[in-house]
């Protein structure tokens, strides 16, 4: 690693250690990656709800339409 030039002393510092996580990545390791899988999790809901509410479910919409002209017996 001593060939290796420090062309970026702002971002690399003198050594690896010089860059301090802040946010998530000073928290615990369980606790990052419960709060990252939470966050996670609400983007993918509101991702689901808002695609429901402006696209709709064309899935259940042609299911439906079947049985509105196949009627079960």
């Amino acid at each position: 690693m001593d060939g290796v030039p420090n062309r970026n002393p702002t971002l690399f510092g003198p050594g690896p250690l010089r860059r301090r996580p802040v946010g998530i990545a000073a928290r615990p390791p369980l606790q990052g990656l419960v709060i990252t899988a939470f966050q996670g999790l609400g983007v993918a809901f509101i991702g689901g709800f808002a695609y429901n509410f402006f696209v709709g479910n064309p899935g259940i919409a042609k299911i439906e339409e079947y049985y509105k002209e196949n009627p079960p017996r």
